[in-house]
């Protein structure tokens, strides 16, 4: 039978995490950047929409169409 060496085979799987482990730390960091990267984004969305006027918004009146109330009645 051939002998197991026990120490050296717990060593390879201790570098195997190890080198995972920092992997896997490169791709959380990479994770939250674009995380914050959308976060942004959606701000500015946000803003942006804010700053466009609303779809069902009336038409501005003309200078001869305006609204104003005056005193005056129709006659009968």
């Amino acid at each position: 039978m051939t002998d197991i060496n026990i120490q050296e085979d717990m060593d390879n799987v201790n570098i195997q995490i190890e080198k995972l482990v920092g992997e896997l730390n490169k791709i959380n960091t990479t994770r939250e950047g674009v995380v914050q990267q959308i976060q942004n984004l959606n701000g500015v969305l946000m803003y942006l929409r804010g700053k466009q006027p609303p779809e069902d918004s009336p038409i501005e009146a003309t200078k001869e169409e305006t609204l104003e109330r005056t005193d005056e009645y129709p006659e009968e």
